[in-house]
C-alpha cells in the first residue's frame, strides 16, 4: 500500500505542477490577444496589476500581470525583493519568471525598455510573501576550466582541492572543526575550521604508510581518532584501523602518537558504537564485519602492556559476512546504537543490521533499500527503490517524528554518488531524493551533474558527491562534492 500511495502522490504532484504552468501560460495568452502580440510602446505606461501565487520561496514559478510588457524578454527586467528574477517568457500583458533567492522584502518591480533610452518601471501594489527554505550553497573550493587549480590550504574563499572521494566528520570535542579524509589523490586529512573559515592539512598520507584512507571516527571520550586504511600489501597483517591520540593542545598533527589498532586486509571503513564503544570494521575480501572491544585495547595500553593488532592475536572477531566476495561497503551506526545501516557502494543497495544488547554485537543484516547489482535512480519503498553508488551517510533527527512520539526519530541522509544527489532513507524504508539534479538549471547542458547553488531540487546540482556530515546546532549539511572540487552546504537561507 505504501508503494502505491507514493506513486499516486507523485503523479498528483507532477500533474499539479503541469496544470499550474499550463494555466499560467494560458492566462498570459487569453486575457488580451491583441495586447499580447504588441511590442513595447514607450508612449504608454507600464503597469503591474496582479501576480500569482502570493507566497513561495526561491525558484517558485511566478506569473505577473499588467500591461505594456512587450514581447521581447531581453527588454524586460523583473526584481523581487531587490533581487533579479529569472525571466522565462513575456507576452504583453503578463510575464512568467522564477523567484530569486533572498527576495526577502517581496517587492515586485517590472522594468521595460532597458534596451532603449525609454525605460519605465512599475511596482506591484502588494508584496510577494517570500518564505525562507533550505538551499544548497558553496562553503569553499574552486574548479577552473582546466581543472588545474591544485591543492591550496587557507581561507575558505581561496582554498582549492577537495579533489578525491572521501568522508567527513565533526570533531566531538571541538564542534567547529570538520575533518575530511581522502581515499583518492593521496592528500591526507584536512581540518576545516568553521569559526576561522580556513582549511588546513593536519595529517599527511605518510602518517598512514601512504595508503588509501577510507573512514574517520572517534573513540567514546573523543581523545582518539580512528582511521581505516584500505590495503593488502601485507596480506592478513595489512593495517586496517589506526588509532591516533590527540596532542596535549587538543590538535592532531603528524607528531601525534599513533599505532595500528587492527590488521586484516582491504578495509573499507570502521565505526564506533555510540553507546557501548566497541569498534566495527570490515573487509572487502569476503564481505566480513569484525568486532573489536576497545576496552581491551585501553586496558592493555594503560597497564603498560603490548597491543597485538593481527587477526591471529585474537583481539577481534568476525561477526558475519554481508553477502559475497568483493562487496565494497561502509557501516553507519544509529545514534541510539540499536541498529546500523550498511551502504554497499559497488552493488548499489543498503542493508540493516540490528544490535543485540545481550551479546553487545550486530546481527547478520537484511536488505532495506535498493537491490544488489541493480543500479538506477528511483524513489520508492524498500527493494523497489534504485540507488547508484551510495557512499557516506549520516543520521538526522526529524522534528515531525519527535512530535509524533515515534520510536525512531532519525532519517538517514546519504550521498548517492553516481546519481549526483543527496537522498534519504526513512525509518519506514522509503527512499526519497532530497537535493540535486536541478530541473530548472540555466546551464542548458541536459546533465544531472553540475555546480549550481540554490533551490534543493529546482536549481541545485552536485557532481559525484561522496562525503556528508550534519551539524544539528545550525541545521546544516556539509557535502564533499568530489568532481565539483568543492565543499557544499545545505542550510536555511540567511
Amino acid at each position: 500500500m505504501k508503494k502505491n500511495n507514493l506513486n499516486i502522490c507523485g503523479q498528483i504532484l507532477a500533474w499539479g505542477i503541469l496544470l499550474f504552468c499550463a494555466a499560467c501560460m494560458s492566462a498570459c495568452r487569453s486575457d488580451d490577444a491583441a495586447d499580447s502580440s504588441e511590442k513595447y510602446d514607450p508612449s504608454r505606461p507600464v503597469t503591474v496589476t496582479d501576480f500569482i501565487p502570493k507566497t513561495g520561496g526561491v525558484a517558485q514559478r511566478l506569473v505577473v500581470y499588467g500591461s505594456n510588457f512587450g514581447n521581447d524578454a531581453s527588454n524586460v527586467k523583473v526584481t523581487i525583493g531587490g533581487q533579479r528574477a529569472i525571466l522565462i517568457s513575456v507576452k504583453g500583458n503578463c510575464l512568467y519568471c522564477l523567484v530569486p533567492a533572498k527576495a526577502y522584502t517581496g517587492e515586485i518591480v517590472v522594468s521595460v525598455g532597458g534596451k532603449t533610452a525609454n525605460e519605465q518601471s512599475a511596482t506591484a501594489s502588494s508584496k510577494f510573501n517570500y518564505e525562507r527554505k533550505m538551499v544548497v550553497g558553496t562553503l569553499s573550493g574552486i574548479r577552473n576550466q582546466f581543472d588545474d587549480q591544485g591543492w591550496h590550504d587557507g581561507p575558505f574563499k581561496t582554498a582549492t582541492g577537495f579533489a578525491g572521494e572521501g568522508c567527513l566528520t565533526f570533531d566531538p570535542l571541538y564542534p567547529n572543526i570538520l575533518y575530511v579524509v581522502y581515499d583518492e589523490n593521496a592528500h591526507g586529512i584536512q581540518a576545516l575550521d568553521l569559526e576561522k573559515k580556513e582549511v588546513k592539512t593536519i595529517l599527511s598520507m605518510s602518517k598512514f604508510d601512504n595508503q588509501r584512507l577510507r573512514s574517520i571516527d572517534f573513540s567514546h571520550d573523543g581523545q582518539y581518532m580512528l582511521i581505516s586504511t584500505d590495503r593488502d600489501d601485507r596480506q592478513l597483517q595489512s593495517p586496517s584501523v589506526w588509532i591516533v591520540k590527540r596532542n596535549s593542545d587538543g590538535t592532531f598533527t603528524d607528531d601525534s602518537k599513533s599505532q595500528i589498532l587492527a590488521a586484516y586486509k582491504q578495509c573499507n571503513g570502521a565505526a564506533v558504537h555510540p553507546i557501548n564503544g566497541e569498534l566495527y570494521f570490515n573487509s572487502y575480501e569476503r564481505g566480513q564485519v569484525f568486532r573489536l572491544n576497545m576496552d581491551n585495547y585501553f586496558n592493555t595500553v594503560t597497564s603498560g602492556g603490548t597491543w597485538y593488532p593481527n587477526w591471529t592475536d585474537g583481539n577481534f572477531k568476525e561477526l558475519f559476512t554481508i553477502q559475497d566476495v568483493n562487496w565494497e561497503f561502509k557501516i553507519f551506526i544509529h545514534p541510539t546504537g540499536k541498529y546500523c545501516y550498511i551502504a554497499v557502494i559497488n552493488k548499489h543497495y543498503i542493508l540493516r543490521s540490528d544490535y543485540n544488547e545481550i551479546t553487545k554485537s550486530f546481527a547478520p543484516p537484511y536488505v532495506v533499500a535498493g537491490q544488489a547489482r541493480n543500479n538506477g535512480w528511483v524513489d520508492g519503498v524498500g527493494t523497489s527503490a534504485r540507488i547508484n553508488r551510495p557512499y557516506q551517510g549520516c543520521f538526522v533527527k526529524n522534528k515531525q517524528y519527535v512530535a509524533e512520539n515515534r520510536d525512531d526519530v532519525y532519517d538517514f541522509y546519504f550521498c548517492d554518488n553516481n546519481n549526483h544527489c543527496i537522498r534519504y532513507l526513512t525509518p519506514d524504508g522509503i527512499i526519497r531524493t532530497y537535493a540535486g539534479r536541478g530541473t530548472s538549471s540555466q546551464a542548458g547542458d541536459g546533465n544531472m551533474w553540475g555546480t549550481e547553488d540554490g533551490d534543493l531540487r529546482e536549481v541545485a546540482r552536485f557532481n559525484s558527491p561522496t562525503g556528508i556530515a550534519y551539524r544539528e546546532s545550525t541545521n546544516t549539511f556539509y557535502i564533499l562534492d568530489t568532481k565539483g572540487r568543492k565543499i557544499r552546504t545545505i542550510s536555511m537561507e540567511k
